[in-house]
């Protein structure tokens, strides 16, 4: 089986898609290393385990990029390998750009890209060592498209599709995969989560959220993905998020149009 015995970390891993990953990855035989901020709720999540061997809990905030190094140097020495990075970790917006303070603005670029290219970075030279290994950025289709009151969410997923893009073609001759998954509607708390123009929770579940894909069916699509080694793994794409899609790169001007006068919550 694909996913026997394979070191996979996830960060963001203690809710949501993470959450649904670590635990498939798990019973699908990986060996899994669980990152998120709060330890406690990767502790309650993996109470049922059985086989706590190939479990390793690793706190980490990747808004503290001088940590993340260190982090690497850990997960490594855990098992003596990290197969599978899978970089989930992110923080939506609800806001609109004039009403959004600086340091909002930074929080999002820190942890969405910032926080995912240093800790790549970081694990690189251990998969160059190995000769393989396959990074697993979790972008949005917020980062094809921007839509109002996303702006800095936007700008931070359109930077990791640019970083990893180019990272991909760097690593190719290595053995390295980059495989980017790119999430529509998923049923998860990202827009609960999300940060108003001050850096509160915005508290609210979107709609679309609501109806979205469930994380299990969202992990199991991922897997299949990263099992195929496909370059882009769309998931929860619904009509609507397929046409702005396509008219962002057949009719760009058409879709700026849409969007001047679109409700989006």
């Amino acid at each position: 089986m694909f996913w026997n015995n394979k070191v996979c970390w996830i960060t963001g891993a203690s809710s949501g898609i993470g959450e649904a990953l670590a635990t498939k990855i798990y019973h699908n035989g990986g060996k899994v290393i669980l990152s998120a901020r709060t330890e406690e709720k990767l502790t309650s999540l993996t109470e049922s385990w059985i086989e706590k061997e190939r479990l390793f809990i690793l706190p980490l905030d990747l808004g503290k990029h001088d940590e993340l190094q260190c982090a690497a140097e850990t997960a490594y020495k855990h098992w003596g390998r990290i197969d599978v990075l899978i970089n989930n970790a992110g923080v939506s917006q609800r806001s609109l750009a004039i009403e959004t303070d600086f340091e909002v603005m930074k929080t999002i670029m820190d942890v969405n890209f910032l926080g995912s290219a240093c800790l790549s970075k970081a694990v690189v030279p251990y998969m160059l060592n190995q000769k393989n290994g396959i990074i697993a950025p979790v972008s949005s289709i917020a980062g094809k498209f921007s839509t109002p009151l996303r702006t800095s969410y936007s700008a931070s997923k359109m930077a990791l599709q640019g970083f990893f893009d180019g990272l991909r073609a760097e690593l190719f001759a290595q053995g390295i995969h980059v495989n980017l998954i790119v999430p529509g509607f998923v049923k998860t708390n990202i827009s609960l989560n999300a940060l108003n123009g001050s850096g509160k929770k915005h508290g609210v579940m979107d709609p679309n959220q609501a109806s979205g894909i469930s994380p299990d069916k969202a992990a199991a699509l991922i897997m299949k993905g990263l099992e195929k080694n496909k370059r882009e793994i769309y998931i929860g794409l619904f009509p609507k998020l397929r046409l702005g899609l396509f008219l962002s790169r057949a009719f760009p001007g058409f879709l700026a149009k849409m969007l001047r006068t679109a409700e989006v919550k």
